[in-house]
């Protein structure tokens, strides 16, 4: 019995985790956020010559999650926007799992490549963009 609660509490810590996006091809990415994060849905609406993304919206219309993709469909940084009422969480969540890196400034290592996570404060909402180092 303890070691399905092992068990059962290891997975849930693991699905807790942060998906590093950066790399994934758009299939991918559409599948990983639809398993991961079903409180968002797939906006195909979006249409925009200028860039390649996916995005997502969250049934509450708080948060929107943008991949962008170059011209392979591979991601190369997103971006979540979201409403000021979901700073503190998202601001817990950055200090969970990356480190401290700067006022609004995070940075992690995925497969040897170092990550940069930055949260900027707009007028109506901020963002968390996430970007590999160059």
């Amino acid at each position: 019995m303890k070691t399905v609660i092992l068990s059962i509490f290891f997975t849930v810590a693991l699905q807790a985790q942060p998906v590093n996006y950066i790399g994934m091809n758009k299939q991918d990415i559409i599948k990983t956020m639809q398993k991961n994060n079903p409180s968002f849905d797939l906006d195909e609406g979006a249409v925009n010559t200028t860039f390649n993304y996916i995005k997502f919206v969250d049934k509450y219309n708080e948060e929107t999650y943008l991949f962008f993709l170059d011209n392979n469909n591979v991601c190369t940084h997103t971006k979540l926007m979201s409403d000021y009422s979901n700073l503190k969480i998202r601001t817990d969540e950055l200090n969970k799992y990356y480190k401290k890196a700067g006022e609004n400034k995070w940075v992690f290592v995925d497969k040897d490549k170092i990550f940069f996570v930055e949260l900027k404060k707009e007028e109506w909402f901020f963002t968390i963009v996430v970007k590999r180092k160059t």
